[in-house]
């Protein structure tokens, strides 16, 4: 990740722009750019430990949006 951010960078296009693109949505409901990161890398992480990777961009949106990372203690909301 900290590569391809540098590699952004490096176009010289502008910060504001490069958030931009990673909040952007290419197909509605798919996640962002950085949903779709997000689950790449997760379903990389799952592939190491032997496990089926199965997570989406929506997937990830979905958790994103819920903030299930912040309340590990709490039941999310539906």
């Amino acid at each position: 990740m900290r590569r391809l951010l540098d590699a952004l960078l490096a176009t010289g296009a502008s910060p504001d722009k490069i958030e931009r693109f990673l909040n952007a949505e290419p197909r509605p409901g798919s996640g962002t750019i950085r949903d779709q990161m997000a689950a790449a890398m997760s379903n990389q992480l799952l592939g190491a430990l032997g496990q089926r990777p199965t997570q989406s961009g929506a997937d990830a949106k979905r958790l994103r949006e819920r903030g299930a990372w912040r309340a590990y203690d709490q039941r999310p909301s539906e």
